[in-house]
């Protein structure tokens, strides 16, 4: 029984006082096709974004079943108070032509878009509010 005691005192600790999740995902640096591969949040809220909607380049229409695009590393923005993840990618062999912005809420759930296309011109996708756009701009 004295070999019980420091695990039972040791289960308690950890029940009352629960160790904080190091798992948590960070919200800046990662890559966008990453995060839809494993984030079904993210790959549906950016599903739901693109699908059916006119005035895309292939290349972004497609981006979440087909990732064929260059991507830099995400950045985190706090915008009125939440916690953002900012990512940017663009069509490779033309990425001053052809881009995309991509902000999501911390969970994944809510996103907005910026895509701009020397072609096709700059579109904005799920309603950004003013400081959300100011992060898409910049």
């Amino acid at each position: 029984m004295r070999r019980a005691a420091p695990i039972l005192l040791l289960l308690a600790l950890l029940l009352t006082f629960p160790i904080p999740s190091i798992a948590a995902e960070p919200l800046s640096g990662n890559f966008l096709a990453d995060v839809i591969a494993t984030s079904e949040p993210h790959r549906d809220s950016l599903t739901a974004l693109l699908k059916g909607r006119r005035g895309l380049p292939s290349w972004v229409r497609n981006m979440v079943s087909q990732p064929r695009y260059v991507a830099l590393a995400s950045e985190r923005f706090d915008i009125a108070g939440q916690a953002m993840q900012r990512f940017r990618a663009c069509q490779p062999g033309r990425c001053e032509a052809s881009r995309i912005w991509v902000l999501y809420s911390a969970d994944g759930k809510r996103a907005v878009a910026r895509v701009v296309d020397e072609g096709l011109g700059e579109t904005l996708f799920g309603d950004p509010s003013v400081a959300e756009l100011a992060a898409l701009r910049r």
